[in-house]
């Protein structure tokens, strides 16, 4: 009884402060939403093991991450700060909303029909997969591009709703997008091979984005009103494009990884992305649902509070998270070798590869806890619309990146890639850290 009593006490506590009630709830349905997502590269490494087909797909599917990211992602945060300005003028949120949406989707059309006409000679030259390696990674871009397009899409929805401080649909809804990829991928790997799986991710992001569209029309929070209207949207396009030419740049460097992977001994850039699909587990569950929820709150007390409000409130996210992202790495990097056998151990994967996955997964651990600790003062620069600033960061990441990458190789061969990473999470923490407070500065 007295157990429950208190725990009553701690959930009231909870309720009475909004801000740490909507992280922990939003935390919770987050994880629940990429969980299943997360079980997607173990059954692929079951069914499909460690082979070019998996190589040529993960290649594939990083550079769609990437070119994906550098816009949905971009969209997603940019727009929490921009609705939530929209409403406190009085404007039409659902025409903001359906403007960026057109416009957004032009651009992205005519990017997916440069890279599709550019891949094939420019990934002859920068990688050194064989010509039917080659084929394959080409016919799969075909086959996934439209991805670029609904994530997009799904994104956008996702941030408007955030911004009305509505956080389960969105942080569930991956949940649903998985579902679906997986029972695709199920039934027709037996007749299309590696390509069941390009094919699932397309239609169940495609599901998601119907189920965030129902969401909103149930619930009446905006009524999407799509035009194309470069005047409605120039300053969310032109505070959004610094955002998009960081992310550019960041984006790069997981490409990169694999184009430099691709290097070494086949079945490099697989083990490489099992491991990152690992250590983005940690990663997800501290900031998939806390970063979303404090963009939004922070966003708001800065335009009520002012700078000093928003100064003690990443003060205080540093503490809590960098302290939680600390016990998590050491624990991680106990157990590294049992959570790799149980992840991986089974069906078609090679048992001799899973030393060198535990491997990757530990280098990548070691930055575990500063890049927690950087995408605090990544969403403080969001709020301040410093977008310029994540631009610079991303181009010294990328920079950075490759020398470590060619450094590294050298002595743990895939390993070094994992720690290159690691050290660019912690000169990304220093720098935007610094340009931070400098800014506050200048501003008082």
């Amino acid at each position: 009884m007295k157990i429950i009593t208190v725990l009553s006490k701690l959930w009231s506590r909870i309720n009475s402060r909004p801000l740490v009630h909507d992280s922990i709830t939003t935390t919770i349905w987050s994880t629940i939403g990429k969980a299943v997502g997360f079980l997607i590269p173990f059954f692929i490494a079951s069914w499909f093991g460690v082979t070019a087909e998996t190589d040529a797909f993960f290649f594939v599917y990083g550079i769609i991450l990437f070119l994906s990211g550098i816009f949905y992602s971009v969209v997603e945060k940019i727009m929490v700060p921009f609705i939530v300005e929209v409403k406190s003028n009085g404007e039409d949120v659902g025409r903001f909303i359906g403007s960026v949406l057109t416009v957004v989707t032009v651009i992205l059309f005519i990017l997916c029909g440069l890279i599709i006409l550019t891949a094939k000679p420019i990934l002859s030259i920068v990688t050194k997969f064989d010509t039917e390696s080659l084929n394959l990674v080409f016919i799969i871009l075909l086959e996934i591009a439209p991805l670029i397009i609904f994530l997009t899409w799904t994104s956008t929805l996702a941030g408007a709703i955030r911004a009305y401080k509505r956080f389960v649909i969105p942080a569930v809804s991956p949940a649903f997008r998985a579902i679906i990829s997986l029972l695709i991928i199920f039934i027709f790997r037996n007749f299309w091979g590696i390509h069941a799986v390009a094919i699932g991710y397309v239609i169940g992001e495609l599901f998601r984005f119907l189920i965030l569209f129902i969401f909103i029309y149930k619930k009446r929070l905006f009524k999407i009103n799509l035009c194309f209207n470069i005047d409605k949207t120039k300053g969310f396009l032109k505070v959004s494009s610094y955002q998009v030419l960081g992310m550019l740049a960041v984006g790069l460097s997981p490409i990169i990884d694999k184009m430099m992977a691709s290097w070494l001994e086949t079945g490099s850039v697989s083990i490489l992305e099992y491991a990152n699909r690992l250590y983005m587990i940690p990663v997800t569950f501290l900031s998939t649902g806390l970063m979303v929820v404090l963009l939004s709150y922070w966003s708001e007390r800065y335009y009520k509070l002012g700078k000093q409000k928003l100064k003690e409130d990443v003060k205080k996210a540093l503490k809590v998270v960098s302290l939680i992202a600390i016990v998590i790495t050491f624990v991680l990097i106990i157990f590294n070798r049992i959570i790799v056998s149980v992840a991986f151990g089974r069906g078609e994967f090679n048992m001799e590869k899973l030393p060198e996955v535990g491997w990757v997964f530990v280098f990548y651990l070691v930055g575990f806890a500063p890049y927690m600790a950087g995408q605090i003062f990544v969403q403080s620069h969001l709020v301040l619309k410093n977008t310029k600033a994540l631009l610079k960061c991303g181009l010294y990441i990328t920079l950075l990146n490759i020398l470590l990458n060619y450094i590294f190789m050298k002595f743990f061969k895939v390993a070094g890639i994992a720690l290159a990473t690691s050290f660019t999470s912690i000169f990304s923490l220093c720098y935007l850290g610094i340009v931070f407070y400098k800014k506050l500065g200048k501003e008082g």
